[in-house]
C-alpha cells in the first residue's frame, strides 16, 4: 500500500534515468506517476543522426510506455498547463487534475520563436518530439520539380548540426535543396576552438550551405524572413535552433524563476520557493551555479535528483549537485564524421563520430536492452483486463441455463437470450430497460478509465435505440492510503461524470469498495415504448460497423510491454471515442437489428444477432476496420486471454482460408466497441454518406445445415 505520491512532469533525459533508477531501488511507500505529452521521447544527442537518416525513429526514441510498465510507474498521457501549489494539484489540458505530495519537472524548453510570424510559419527544433513528427511531413513535401529554399535560424552547435544533417539527407536521396544558415552574430561558433570553427566552415562550404551573418530575424512570413535592418531572404521554410525559452506556466503558478522564466532551483535541484517541487534539465536554472541548456547536464543531474527525492521523503540530508563546468562537445557534420572539443583539445574525423555513436548507443541501451524485468504473477498467465476479462460465452450460457428464475409475464426469463439491455420494469405501457457493464481496470489513468468504461456501458442502451436517462456506478478501488484513495476516486469519478454529461445521462447513485485491484461498472437505464431488437435482421440487409476492432489484442500486447507507441495511441483514440453521434444519426432511421461489439468479438455478436433466425451473414473481411497495429500484433501471436474460450464459435463459421491473424481480430473482445446495425441497402448507403460507418457484410437466407457465418 502506497502512502505518498511522487509525480514526474515530462519524460526528458533526467526523468527517464531517474525512473529507471527508482525501478531498481524504489522509495518505500511512494507511488510514482509520470505525466507526459508524448509516449516517445527523443534522445537529443541522436537527433542530427535521425534527421540525416543514420538512425530510425525506434533507435532514437525512448518508449515511455514500456519504461513505465517495466518500472511500475503510473503513466498519464497528457499536457500539463499549470500547478496549484497551495492545493498540490497539477492541471492538464482536457483532463482532471492530479494530486501530488512532491513533484519533479523535466519538460525541456522551446526555441525562442517570439518573432512575429515564427510560430505560424517556422518549425522549432524543440521540443524535439514535435520536430521529429514534423520532419516526416517536411520530407513528404519535397518535390523534384523545383529547388526549395530552407533556412536554419541560429548559428550555434544545434543549428550547425541541423543544417548539415538536412543537407546530407537530401544529397543522399538525390534531391535538390538550397540551404541557408542564418545567425545574428558575426562569428561562426564564437567561444569554440579555431580548429572546430575551421572544420565546420569547410563542411558548410562542401554542402553548398550559405552562411548569413549579422541577420537578426524580426519577422517571418509564409515565403520570407526579414531582418531588423530591413533585409529580406525569400525562403519556403525556416527551422529554428535559437536559444531556449521557458514555458509560461511555472511563472504563472508562482514558482520562483530566473529572469528568463526558467524554474529557479538550489544546489539540490529543489525549487527555491517551494520545497516540494524539484526541477532539472532545460526547464530549470541552478541559481547558485548555472549551467548551459545541454543534454549532458540533464543526464549527469539524474543521480543527484534520484538521491534527493529519496532523501526528501525520508527526511534525510540531501546531496548537493556537483557538475563539471566544462564538458566534451561533439558536433556531427552531416555524414558519419564529427568534430569536438574539450578545453584546449580539438578533435575531428570519422572516429569522432563513431565515438559519439558509442556514447549515444550506450545511453539508449538503458531503455531497450537493459530495462528492469516486467512484473509477473508466479506460475500464472498475465490475465487481460477490460472486456478481455469476461467469462467465456459457453461457460456463461451453461451456468445461466441451470439457474432458477422467478417467473414474470413482463420479462423474458431465458437469460441465454438476453438483449443488450433487458426490460427491468413496465409502467403504464412504458418499458424501463437496464444494463450493467464493467470490468477490471486496464489503465493506471483513472480519468481515462472512467471515460472508456462509461462510453462502454452506455453503448448497451444505444444498441437498443434508447437514450440513456440515468446511471449508477460501482467502484472498487485498489488498496491505498486514504489520501491517495481520495485522489484516485475523484479522478475516476470525474471521468465518469464528464462522459455522462456528454451522453445527457444523470448519475443517481452508486456503491464503492476497496480491493486488490481497481474495477469499475455502471448500471445504465433508459425508457421507451419501442426499442430495437438484436435478432431481427432481414434478408438482403447490409451490416454496418462504425468503429475499428483490435482493442483486446493491443491491450494484451501492452500488458507485456510489446505494443508499439503508434498502436497504443490509436487504441486510446478508439477507447475515448463516443458512439453518441452515430446513435443520434440512427435514431430516425429504420433499423432492423442492432447490437454493440464488446467482449465476444465481432463474430460472437454476429452469432448472437443470428440466433433463432433463419438467416446467415456473409462478411467481407477486407472491409472490416481494424485499429492501427492490431493485425500485425495478431500475426506476432498476441491475443486476449479470453481468446481460447471464444474459439469454439468458429464451429458455426466457414472461414474460407481467411488469414488466421485476421480471424483472431474478428474474435477479439472489444472495449467500447462500435455499434453493429442491420439495415436495408438504401438505408445503408444513406448512413455511409453521413457517418464513418462501413459495410462489412450482408444478410442472406441460410440453407439447411449451412454454416451461418461466411467469411471471405
Amino acid at each position: 500500500m502506497y502512502e505518498h505520491d511522487l509525480v514526474f512532469i515530462g519524460g526528458g533525459h533526467s526523468h527517464s534515468l531517474v525512473l529507471r533508477m527508482l525501478a531498481m531501488k524504489p522509495i518505500d511507500n511512494v507511488r510514482l506517476t509520470l505525466i507526459t505529452d508524448t509516449l516517445l521521447t527523443p534522445y537529443s544527442g541522436m537527433l542530427p543522426g535521425y534527421i540525416a537518416g543514420h538512425y530510425s525513429e525506434h533507435e532514437t526514441h525512448v518508449d515511455l510506455n514500456k519504461l513505465c510498465k517495466a518500472a511500475q510507474v503510473r503513466l498519464i498521457h497528457g499536457r500539463v498547463n499549470g500547478i496549484d501549489l497551495a492545493n498540490k494539484t497539477i492541471q492538464l489540458d482536457n483532463q482532471a487534475s492530479i494530486g501530488y505530495d512532491k513533484v519533479s519537472i523535466n519538460t525541456g524548453s522551446t526555441p525562442n520563436v517570439n518573432v512575429t510570424g515564427a510560430r505560424e510559419f517556422g518549425v522549432g527544433v524543440k521540443p524535439v518530439s514535435q520536430l521529429t513528427a514534423k520532419w516526416q511531413t517536411l520530407l513528404a513535401q519535397k518535390t523534384k520539380h523545383n529547388t526549395p529554399h530552407w533556412a536554419v535560424i541560429g548559428g550555434g552547435a544545434a543549428g550547425i548540426e541541423m543544417v548539415l544533417a538536412i543537407a546530407y539527407r537530401f544529397k543522399q536521396a538525390g534531391d535538390s535543396l538550397k540551404l541557408s544558415l542564418v545567425q545574428s552574430g558575426a562569428t561562426l561558433l564564437p567561444g569554440y576552438h579555431r580548429n572546430v570553427q575551421k572544420h565546420v566552415a569547410i563542411a558548410l562550404k562542401q554542402y553548398g550551405i550559405e552562411l548569413i551573418t549579422g541577420f537578426r530575424v524580426s519577422r517571418v512570413t509564409k515565403n520570407a524572413i526579414e531582418s531588423d535592418t530591413g533585409n529580406t531572404l525569400n525562403i519556403e521554410k525556416s527551422i529554428w535552433c535559437t536559444p531556449a525559452t521557458a514555458p509560461k506556466w511555472p511563472t504563472l503558478a508562482g514558482l520562483d524563476t530566473d529572469e528568463s522564466g526558467f524554474i529557479a532551483v538550489n544546489e539540490f535541484l529543489q525549487s527555491t520557493s517551494h520545497k516540494d517541487v524539484f526541477a532539472c534539465g532545460d526547464v530549470a536554472t541552478m541559481v547558485q551555479s548555472p549551467r548551459p541548456k545541454a543534454g549532458v547536464f540533464a543526464v549527469r543531474a539524474a543521480p543527484f535528483l534520484t538521491k534527493n527525492l529519496r532523501a526528501a521523503f525520508s527526511q534525510q540530508v540531501m546531496t548537493p549537485v556537483s557538475l563539471q563546468t566544462d564538458f566534451l562537445s561533439l558536433i556531427s557534420l552531416g555524414g558519419k564524421n564529427a568534430v569536438g572539443q574539450r578545453g584546449w583539445l580539438s578533435l575531428k574525423g570519422e572516429w569522432v563520430w563513431r565515438w559519439k555513436d558509442q556514447i549515444d548507443q550506450k545511453f539508449m541501451a538503458l531503455f531497450s536492452k537493459n530495462l528492469p524485468a516486467m512484473p509477473t504473477m508466479d506460475h500464472e498467465p498475465m490475465h487481460c483486463a477490460g472486456c478481455g476479462s469476461k467469462i467465456g460465452p459457453e461457460l456463461l450460457s451453461d451456468t445461466l441455463k441451470e439457474l432458477s428464475v422467478f417467473p414474470n409475464e413482463h420479462f423474458d426469463t431465458d437469460l441465454t437470450q438476453a438483449e443488450d439491455a433487458p426490460v427491468a420494469a413496465v409502467i403504464n405501457n412504458t418499458s424501463l430497460l437496464q444494463s450493467i457493464d464493467g470490468f477490471r481496470a486496464f489503465s493506471d489513468d483513472d480519468y481515462k478509465l472512467g471515460i472508456a468504461a462509461t462510453h462502454h456501458a452506455v453503448n448497451d442502451l444505444y444498441a437498443m435505440g434508447l437514450q440513456p436517462t440515468s446511471a449508477q456506478v460501482w467502484v472498487n478501488l485498489k488498496f491505498e492510503h486514504p489520501r491517495l484513495t481520495k485522489r484516485d476516486f475523484k479522478r475516476l469519478m470525474q471521468g465518469v461524470t464528464d462522459i455522462l454529461l456528454h451522453h445527457e445521462t444523470t448519475l443517481v447513485g452508486g456503491h464503492s469498495t476497496e480491493g486488490i485491484e481497481t474495477h469499475l461498472a455502471l448500471v445504465v437505464n433508459g425508457t421507451g415504448h419501442k426499442y430495437w431488437q438484436k435478432n431481427a435482421p432481414q434478408e438482403g440487409d447490409w451490416l454496418l460497423l462504425n468503429k475499428p476492432l483490435g482493442s483486446g489484442l493491443i491491450l494484451a500486447a501492452d500488458t507485456q510491454g510489446k505494443a508499439t507507441t503508434q498502436s497504443i495511441e490509436a487504441l486510446w483514440r478508439t477507447l475515448l471515442h463516443s458512439n453518441r453521434a452515430f446513435f443520434l444519426t440512427l435514431k430516425n432511421i429504420q433499423i432492423h437489428a442492432a447490437t454493440d461489439v464488446t467482449g465476444f468479438g465481432l463474430i460472437g455478436h454476429l452469432l448472437e444477432m443470428l440466433k433463432g433466425t433463419q438467416f446467415g451473414v456473409k462478411i467481407t473481411t477486407d472491409n472490416v476496420p481494424l485499429i492501427e497495429g492490431a493485425l500485425e500484433l495478431s500475426r506476432q501471436g498476441f491475443e486476449s486471454t479470453l481468446m481460447p474460450q471464444l474459439m469454439p464459435m468458429l464451429h458455426q463459421c466457414d472461414t474460407n482460408n481467411v488469414d488466421w491473424a485476421l480471424i483472431k481480430c474478428l474474435l477479439d473482445p472489444q472495449t467500447n466497441g462500435g455499434l453493429l446495425v442491420s439495415v436495408s441497402a438504401d438505408v445503408g448507403r444513406e448512413l455511409m454518406s453521413k457517418t464513418d460507418a462501413v459495410k462489412i457484410g450482408e444478410v442472406y437466407k441460410a440453407q439447411g445445415d449451412e454454416k451461418i457465418l461466411q467469411l471471405s
